[in-house]
C-alpha cells in the first residue's frame, strides 16, 4: 500500500476533486475515486436514501480494490450505514464484521475497519451517507472524518440541485401537457407592428387554421394580418396604452383563419420588461369566443353599456342600461326593479322601465303570484308563451300583449338579493338560451350598479373605521390630529398625543390564532374606551396592537395622568371567550407645541417615547429633548458599531476555564470587545443588546465563529499547544436560521469540531425548542461541543434539557458570587452541579474570583472554573504566552 499523505495534501486533492466540473451521473463515481485515493482505503460507498423505500440505499459511486463497480440497493437495517443515516457519524476502528454480523455487503468486502458521514441537506433532511471500509485500521480516522465530512457537504449540494432538476423538468412536462390541452393558443411575440410570434402553443393550429412552426418562423405568417382590419388598429391602440401604463391588456376582436372564415377571440396578455425597464416581449392567452359575439349588434351593445357605467351626463345609469338591453334583444319591454324597503319584504320599486321605446314613470307593485316573485325565488324565471295571463291585473293597460318574458335576479357579491331585470316580448320565445346569455351581461352590470349604491355609505365607514374595534382608524386619525392642530395653532391651545402599543399580543397570535388575536384586540378597545374623555379625547387604533389618543389642551402633568389612566385600565385580565388574557401597555407622550409643531413631528416624538417606555419596562413616557438626545446617541452608537463590524474593527479576547481537579487548562471562552477611537471600550452590555434589537446578532456570531476557527489554526501552525476547546456563545437569533448548521460547518472549515464549543443561553434555545434541538444535535453528531449558559436563570423544562444533549451547563456567576455566604446561592449551585452529573453532563462555574470559591466548587464536584482568580480576559497573544506550552 502507498504510504499515507499529509493532511495538507488530503484537503488540497479533495478540493480539486470536489471542484471537477463533472456529468452529474460520473460526479459521485469520480468522487469515490478520489477518497480511495486520498484516504488510501480499499472501498468507497456513496449511496443515497432509496425515495420509494427509506429501509434500502442506493449507491451512487463505489470502489472496490481498484476498480469502479454497479450501483445496487441494499437494506440498510443491521448495517452501520443505519446508523450512519440518523445524522450519527459511525467510526469502528476494528472488527465491524463482528459488531454487524447480519450486514452481507461487509462479510463480502471482508472489512476490518469502518467510517461513515451521513449526508443532510440546507433543511437538515437525511439524504443518504458516504463510508470508507478497510481491511485494516484507517490510517488517519481524525483527517478521514473531516474529508467525508466537507465531501458529504458537497454530495448534500449535488442531491439536492438533482432534486430540483427532477422537479423542473417535471414541471416542464406538465406544462406541456397542459399547453397541449388547452382550449386556445398561449404565446410570446415582439412588440413590434406586425406582432411577429416567437412561441405558440399546440392550440394555435385549431385556433387559427396555421401550423405553429409557420407562424414562429422568420418568413412565418404575421399575427397582426390575421386581425381582422377593421379591428387591427383598436388592439393595436390598446396593446400600447396599456403596455405604457404597465398594466395586463385584455382584448376582444375577430380573427380570420387560415380558411378564411372569421371568429370572435378573446386576448389576455401583458408585457414582460427587461432588467433596464425596456420591453423584452409580450406575452398571453387567445380562446375562442364567437358564441359570445354572435351578432353584431349584441356586441355594439354590450360596449355601450359598458361605457354607460362611467358617463357623467345624459341619461341615468339603469334607463340607459334599459334602453340598450330592449334594442339589443329587440325586446317590447324591459324592467329593473329593486326591493322595496319601505314598504313589505313581498313589493319591489322598479328603477327604470321601458315599454315599446318610451320611459315609464317608476312605480311599486307586489310579488306575490308574479313571474316575478318566481325570479326573487329561484333566481331566474323563463315562460315563452302567454306570459299576460299570471300578470297583475292592473298590468293589462300596458302588459296585456305581453307573451315571452325572461326575468334574472340581481344578486349582491355577499350573496343578498337585491333585485330583478325583465324583459317581454309581444312573440313567443323561439331562442330563450341566447336571450339569457344576452340578459346575463347586462344583469352583471345591473347588479354591480346596485351594489355600488347600495354599499355606499359603507364603504365610507369602512374606509375611516377600524373593523375589529369600531374605532376610527389611522386614515381617519390622521386627518382629525392635521385638522385639530389646525385650530390649536389659531386658538393657542395646547394638544396632547399619546401612542399606546400593547405588549406580548404576537404572543397571543401566535399561540391562539388571529381570530382570538382580533377579539383580544376588541376587548382592548373597549377598555380604552371607558378611560376616554367623550368630549375631548379622540381613540383610535393605527394599526396592528397601536393605538392612540388625541387629547385636548392638557398640560404635562394632565397628560402624565391620562397616561397612567390608560394603563390602569388593562390592569384586569381581559376575557375572550372563556380565556382570560394579561397584557401590558407602552405608552409615549408628546406635547403640541412643545414637542412638534406638525403631526409628523409630534407622532415621530411620541412614538420615541413609547418605545423608551418599552425598551426600559417602565410602561409609559413622556418626551423630553434629554430623551431625545439619548435616542440619538444610542442611534449614532449602533451606527458606529455596525461599521466597526464590517471595517474589521472589532476584536476577540480569551479567558481561560481551568480544571478544578487539576489545575490544567480545560478550555476557554471567546468574548467579543470593541475598542471605539472617542468613546475607548465600549462596553458589551451596550453593543450585544443594541446588535440582538437591530437583527445583527448572525452577522456577528458568523463573524467571531470564523475568526475563532482561523485562530485555532494559526495556534496549529505556530506550533504551540492545541486549546482543548474555545467556547463559543450564540444567540437566539443565529438559532432562527434553519441553515445555522451548515454555517458552522463553513466558518469552522479546518479545524476539529472537538475543539469548538457552542454555549446558547437557556432563554435563547427556548424561543423554538424544537428546531434548536434539531440543529444542536445535528452538530453534535459533528463533534462540535455543546453548553448551555448561565444555568439556572431561565426557565427550560428537564425534557428539553435532556433532548438536547448539552454535554456541560455553565453556573452562572450570580449564583457563584455568593455562593459562600448566601444559603440559598449554595443550594443551588450544589443542584446543578449533582443534576449535571446525573445527565453525565460537565460543570463549568461563572465567575470564580477567590481561592475559597475555587476549593468549595471542587469539594462539590464542578469539573471546571472560570473567573478573575484564573484570568482576566485577554488578547490571542497574550492567551498563549501565559496558557498555552511550546512543545
Amino acid at each position: 500500500m502507498a504510504p499515507p499523505l499529509a493532511s495538507e495534501q488530503v484537503f488540497r486533492e479533495l478540493a480539486d476533486g470536489l471542484a471537477l466540473d463533472n456529468p452529474a451521473d460520473s460526479f459521485f463515481s469520480e468522487l469515490a475515486v478520489c477518497l480511495a485515493r486520498i484516504l488510501r482505503v480499499d472501498h468507497v460507498i456513496v449511496a443515497c436514501i432509496d425515495p420509494s423505500d427509506n429501509t434500502m440505499a442506493r449507491t451512487l459511486g463505489l470502489w472496490s480494490r481498484g476498480r469502479l463497480l454497479n450501483n445496487f440497493s441494499y437494506p440498510l437495517a443491521g448495517s452501520p450505514c443505519e446508523r450512519v443515516i440518523r445524522n450519527e457519524p459511525c467510526h469502528y476502528p476494528e472488527k465491524v464484521c463482528a459488531v454487524f454480523p447480519d450486514d452481507d455487503l461487509l462479510a463480502d468486502l471482508a472489512v476490518e475497519s469502518y467510517l461513515g458521514m451521513p449526508i443532510i441537506d440546507r433543511s437538515g433532511e437525511t439524504l443518504g451517507l458516504i463510508a470508507v471500509l478497510d481491511a485494516g485500521p484507517l490510517w488517519s480516522p481524525d483527517i478521514a472524518r473531516e474529508a467525508l465530512r466537507i465531501a458529504a457537504m458537497r454530495v448534500g449540494a449535488e442531491l439536492s440541485r438533482q432534486r430540483i432538476m427532477t422537479a423542473v423538468e417535471e414541471s416542464e412536462r406538465r406544462l406541456d401537457t397542459l399547453m397541449s390541452h388547452l382550449p386556445g393558443m398561449a404565446y410570446q411575440r415582439l412588440h413590434d407592428r406586425e406582432g411577429s410570434l416567437t412561441f405558440v402553443s399546440h392550440g394555435a393550429e385549431a385556433l387559427t387554421g396555421f401550423d405553429a412552426t409557420h407562424l414562429t418562423a422568420d418568413d412565418g405568417y404575421p399575427f397582426m394580418e390575421m386581425v381582422h382590419p377593421d379591428d387591427r388598429q383598436r388592439i393595436q391602440r390598446q396593446i400600447v396604452q396599456d403596455v405604457e401604463q404597465r398594466r395586463p391588456y385584455q382584448l376582444n376582436y375577430r380573427l380570420r383563419t387560415a380558411d378564411g372564415d372569421t371568429s370572435w377571440v378573446s386576448e389576455q396578455g401583458q408585457a414582460v420588461f427587461d432588467a433596464g425597464g425596456k420591453i423584452a416581449w409580450l406575452e398571453g392567452f387567445i380562446f375562442d369566443n364567437t358564441r359570445q359575439y354572435e351578432s353584431r349588434r349584441i356586441q355594439q351593445a354590450v360596449m355601450q353599456i359598458a361605457s354607460s357605467v362611467t358617463a357623467m351626463g345624459g341619461k341615468p345609469f339603469f334607463d340607459q342600461l334599459v334602453d340598450h338591453l330592449t334594442w339589443a334583444l329587440d325586446a317590447d319591454a324591459g324592467i329593473i326593479a329593486t326591493i322595496d324597503a319601505s314598504l313589505a319584504d313581498s313589493c319591489m320599486s322598479t328603477q327604470a322601465a321601458v315599454i315599446d321605446g318610451r320611459k315609464v314613470e317608476n312605480f311599486s307593485y307586489a310579488l306575490k303570484g308574479t313571474p316575478c316573485e318566481e325570479v326573487m325565488e329561484k333566481g331566474v324565471c323563463i315562460i315563452t308563451d302567454k306570459v299576460a295571463k299570471i300578470l297583475p291585473p292592473q298590468a293589462d293597460r300596458f302588459l296585456g300583449w305581453a307573451r315571452g318574458y325572461i326575468g334574472l335576479r340581481l344578486d349582491h357579491s355577499n350573496g343578498d338579493s337585491l333585485g330583478l331585470l325583465v324583459v317581454m316580448f309581444r312573440s313567443p320565445l323561439d331562442d330563450p338560451d341566447f336571450v339569457t346569455t344576452v340578459l346575463k351581461i347586462f344583469a352583471a352590470n345591473a347588479a354591480a350598479e346596485l351594489e355600488r349604491q347600495m354599499s355606499g355609505d359603507y364603504i365610507k365607514r369602512l374606509a375611516f373605521s377600524d373593523p375589529e374595534t369600531g374605532l376610527p382608524n389611522r386614515a381617519s386619525f390622521m386627518a382629525q390630529v392635521s385638522d385639530a392642530l389646525e385650530k390649536a395653532r389659531s386658538d393657542h391651545k395646547t394638544l396632547g398625543l399619546l401612542l399606546m402599543d400593547l405588549r406580548r399580543f404576537k404572543e397571543i397570535n401566535d399561540t391562539f390564532g388571529h381570530s382570538v388575536g382580533d377579539s383580544v384586540l376588541a376587548a382592548a378597545g373597549q377598555r380604552f374606551c371607558g378611560m376616554q374623555h367623550q368630549d375631548s379625547e379622540l381613540l383610535a387604533r393605527l394599526g396592528g396592537d397601536e393605538f392612540a389618543v388625541l387629547i385636548e389642551a392638557p398640560t404635562a402633568t394632565m397628560l402624565a395622568d391620562r397616561m397612567l389612566c390608560y394603563q390602569q385600565s388593562l390592569e384586569a385580565p381581559l376575557q375572550v371567550d372563556e380565556r382570560w388574557f394579561m397584557l401590558d401597555v407602552s405608552i409615549g407622550g408628546a406635547l403640541y407645541p412643545e414637542h412638534g409643531m406638525s403631526p409628523g413631528e409630534l407622532f415621530q416624538h411620541a412614538s420615541l417615547a413609547a418605545h423608551h417606555a418599552k425598551r426600559q419596562g417602565e410602561g409609559r413616557c413622556l418626551y423630553d429633548e434629554q430623551l431625545g438626545s439619548a435616542i440619538l446617541r444610542r442611534q449614532q452608537l449602533l451606527d458606529d458599531f455596525i461599521l466597526a463590524m464590517r471595517d474589521g474593527r472589532l476584536m476577540l479576547q480569551y479567558q481561560p476555564q481551568v480544571d478544578l481537579a487539576t489545575g490544567a487548562l480545560s478550555g476557554a471562552e471567546v468574548l467579543c470587545r470593541w475598542f471605539d477611537d472617542e468613546r475607548g471600550w465600549v462596553s458589551p452590555g451596550e453593543f450585544i443588546p443594541l446588535a440582538e434589537e437591530r437583527g445583527l446578532m448572525k452577522e456577528l456570531g458568523g463573524w467571531v465563529l470564523k475568526t475563532t476557527s482561523k485562530q485555532l489554526r494559526d495556534w496549529k501552525r505556530s506550533g504551540v499547544a492545541v486549546v482543548p476547546r474555545i467556547s463559543v456563545n450564540v444567540s437566539a437569533q443565529q438559532l432562527e436560521d434553519v441553515s445555522f448548521g451548515e454555517e458552522v460547518a463553513l466558518h469552522t472549515m479546518g479545524v476539529c469540531p472537538a475543539n469548538i464549543g457552542l454555549e446558547l443561553t437557556e432563554s435563547g434555545f427556548m424561543r423554538d425548542p424544537e428546531q434548536a434541538i434539531g440543529l444542536m444535535q445535528a452538530l453534535k453528531a459533528q463533534g462540535f461541543g455543546l453548553a448551555i449558559d448561565d444555568f439556572g436563570t431561565g426557565y427550560s423544562s428537564l425534557a428539553y434539557l435532556k433532548r438536547f444533549a448539552a454535554d456541560t451547563l455553565k453556573i452562572d456567576i450570580s449564583f457563584v458570587r455568593d455562593m459562600l455566604s448566601s444559603s440559598h446561592d449554595y443550594t443551588i449551585v450544589t443542584t446543578i452541579i449533582a443534576m449535571a452529573r446525573s445527565m453525565g453532563m460537565k460543570t463549568v462555574a461563572e465567575g470564580v474570583e477567590t481561592i475559597e470559591q475555587a476549593q468549595a466548587l471542587a469539594e462539590l464536584g464542578c469539573d471546571q472554573a472560570q473567573g478573575f482568580y484564573y484570568g482576566r480576559p485577554m488578547s490571542a497573544e497574550d492567551f498563549a504566552m501565559k496558557w498555552l506550552q511550546w512543545p
